[in-house]
């Protein structure tokens, strides 16, 4: 029994210890042992290889385009959701990428020349590293979820979405109200392929309901913060708040205020609020503020995905219901 001890002792210390270890250590980028090693790699990987700007450390790294997919589904989407939601969203990952890629005649980073796309999700696309992953997961779970997540995408590899024969920028966020945004209700510019549409089961989101209550003093002057000649009630303000117009995905699309009328996008980023479709009331010195769904609306719901995944829907069949009118084919390079 003793010596069956120490062999389950050097056991957990071979898990626990060296196996992350390697893992992490395999994170690191391959250096080329020589020039002409460097140019052969560089010959044989130009083809498939994107250039991503990493804003941690100020520097463009060049990887494999599906290895870089991997490192977006990762940061993007709940690693525990159905594979053919994950599918989709790596499809969705490669085509937004195709888009920007230079060698496939895209116009790169806007931010960051030299670079095809960044890692700063408000630009760009979320993006992490093998090492990260294992911090996000842990140890038990990362060879699950990246095996998962290398499954989903060596299963779509080369795939992206088109509409009239060219990628789309496929929009997508964590929750819907159980129906998506059209377009020009959120960003004012009509896109054919982002329409709204019925999206079922996002009831069972951690997101789907918030309830923020925020006191009336800091309403009041955030209000009068923003718009100085705004004309309010400082101790009632709610009472002349009512909704002008909803969106086709009803959310709030404009709203009044005292004097003035604004945008529903911007009463949701004043007060940080998960999404526009929100209700009010009063609490004591409080508005209480609920809202349903999390994030802007437009395009794939994550949450809705996987609803449908769970339903027997293929990742085409995602695609094709949250982006209206569009095909998925292999990319090719122009």
């Amino acid at each position: 029994m003793k010596g069956a001890g120490y062999y389950i002792i050097f056991f957990m210390i071979l898990i626990i210890i060296v196996v992350p270890a390697g893992v992490v250590r395999g994170c690191k980028p391959i250096r080329p042992q020589s020039p002409g090693e460097s140019e052969r790699i560089k010959q044989a990987a130009d083809s498939e290889t994107i250039s991503l700007y990493i804003n941690s450390t100020g520097k463009i790294e060049h990887l494999l385009l599906e290895e870089y997919v991997k490192g977006v589904v990762a940061a993007e989407m709940p690693a525990s959701f159905n594979i053919e939601a994950i599918k989709a969203q790596a499809v969705a990952a490669r085509t937004y990428a195709y888009k920007r890629w230079r060698a496939a005649s895209g116009k790169g980073c806007s931010l960051h020349p030299g670079a095809d796309i960044c890692d700063e999700p408000t630009h760009c696309q979320a993006w992490i590293t093998k090492s990260e992953m294992l911090k996000k997961w842990g140890i038990f779970s990362y060879y699950h979820y990246y095996s998962k997540i290398n499954q989903a995408v060596n299963a779509t590899a080369g795939m992206i979405i088109l509409y009239q024969n060219e990628p789309i920028d496929p929009l997508f966020f964590s929750t819907s109200n159980g129906k998506t945004e059209n377009s020009e209700d959120v960003w004012e510019n009509r896109v054919p392929y982002l329409r709204s549409v019925e999206s079922p089961g996002e009831e069972n989101s951690p997101h789907f309901v918030s309830v923020k209550e925020i006191p009336v003093d800091l309403v009041v002057s955030r209000l009068k913060e923003k718009w100085p000649d705004i004309v309010i009630d400082s101790k009632n303000p709610e009472r002349q708040w009512k909704v002008i117009e909803f969106s086709a995905g009803g959310r709030i699309k404009t709203m009044q205020m005292g004097n003035k009328v604004i945008k529903g996008t911007e009463f949701r980023q004043l007060f940080e609020l998960k999404s526009t479709d929100f209700k009010w009331e009063r609490s004591g010195k409080n508005i209480k503020i609920t809202c349903k769904g999390f994030g802007h609306g437009v395009g794939m719901s994550q949450y809705g995905a996987n609803a449908m995944a769970k339903t027997g829907a293929n990742y085409i069949d995602i695609i094709k219901h949250y982006y209206s009118g569009v095909e998925v084919r292999k990319m090719q390079k122009k």
